[in-house]
């Protein structure tokens, strides 16, 4: 079982003091539940709001919805968001309500707060209880979460694993006239049963196509099935990418395309290391496509992949005009993929690496080949 720990997130918090102590500012005021998580393991519904108060002294104070286990904080204040199996129309002002019985502790007048995700209600709640500067917090955890601590990287393991069982059920889905929504369902399931637990899962699931959601539409023989999944397992992400061919063995040019793709994935570890910049990754990796003739026009027609973690896409990019230089801690998915219509349609291969102070580790295990569902 993966969780966030009591120390990574002790951990975290305590860069946040330091920050507060930097930036003269008396607590940082977090709305988004994501970021709630990332400093107190506490994992709530992204659509139940809370509001995590940590303090200049340290201390952590917490206002969410009643009922979820919460440990690791200093002052929890629960709010009533749900009565008999009845959710309360305006759970929102009641979690402002709630707010006076956590702030008294947290008393100040400048605080950090995460503007993009700040609900006016609780503005003024702020501005209620004494708070006169509101400060931007955002580019600060942004830059901070970059870097993943030992117990992210654990959970991100666990979704890869996750989402590599969504895989097998739907290499045994995959076959001509299957629905492309049925292979979706597979890879739902497979997931749900891997995690043991409910999970968030989608993706790219259209076959003969270059991507999009999948479609009520039975797939054809000697078409190639991109699956582009992704997975949210205890609010982590992973992402990756793997093609089938449907029903009958891959012809000449889907074996060669398959191949030369599968060689650029080979050469991504060279390129990632501390320092290397996204832009310049990602024409590498554009530069490597275009080897293979029917790609030497095209190249790379989308982005050569992107960091993830707490969000699906983060920076560091690797795209064509924007990237962002890696750093130790980074998890990067790398996704070259190369379309035609004489290949019906098209191969993408997505691994997710973490970045390390010597290069890489690649974080999907496995040999990866071109697979023939029937």
């Amino acid at each position: 079982m993966c969780h966030l720990s009591a120390t990574g997130c002790a951990t975290r918090r305590q860069r946040v003091s330091e920050m507060l102590a930097e930036q003269r500012l008396d607590a940082a005021v977090l709305t988004d539940v994501r970021d709630v998580y990332y400093f107190t393991g506490t994992l709530l519904p992204s659509d139940l709001p809370a509001v995590c108060l940590l303090s200049a002294d340290g201390r952590t104070h917490l206002i969410g919805p009643a009922g979820y286990s919460v440990d690791d904080v200093h002052c929890l204040v629960q709010y009533e968001w749900n009565y008999r199996g009845t959710r309360d129309p305006d759970a929102f002002a009641n979690m402002v309500n709630s707010m006076a019985d956590a702030w008294q502790p947290a008393r100040g007048t400048r605080f950090g707060v995460q503007q993009h995700s700040l609900l006016n209600c609780v503005r003024h709640g702020i501005e209620r209880f004494g708070g006169r500067e509101l400060v931007p917090i955002e580019a600060f955890l942004a830059a901070m979460q970059r870097r993943k601590d030992t117990d992210e990287v654990e959970i991100v393991r666990g979704s890869i694993r996750v989402n590599l069982a969504a895989y097998d059920a739907v290499a045994h889905a995959i076959r001509p006239g299957a629905n492309e929504l049925d292979v979706l369902s597979a890879g739902r399931r497979g997931s749900t049963k891997a995690a043991g637990e409910t999970v968030f899962h989608d993706g790219d699931y259209q076959c003969g196509q270059f991507n999009g959601p999948a479609r009520d539409r039975p797939i054809d023989a000697g078409e190639l099935y991109i699956v582009d999944a992704w997975t949210c397992y205890r609010g982590y992400w992973s992402d990756m990418a793997r093609t089938f061919v449907v029903g009958i063995p891959a012809t000449d040019v889907q074996h060669a395309l398959f191949d030369h793709i599968r060689w650029v994935q080979s050469e991504v570890p060279r390129l990632l290391r501390p320092g290397a910049d996204g832009m310049e990754i990602y024409g590498a990796i554009d530069e490597m496509i275009r080897e293979h003739p029917p790609l030497a026009d095209a190249g790379l027609v989308h982005h050569g992949g992107h960091a993830i973690g707490l969000r699906n896409h983060e920076m560091p990019d690797i795209n064509l005009r924007r990237g962002g230089m890696l750093e130790p801690g980074n998890i990067i998915c790398i996704e070259p993929g190369g379309y035609f219509a004489a290949a019906r349609y098209g191969v993408r291969l997505e691994d997710m690496y973490l970045i390390t102070e010597q290069g890489c580790e690649n974080l999907c295990p496995g040999k990866v080949e071109l697979l023939v569902c029937r």
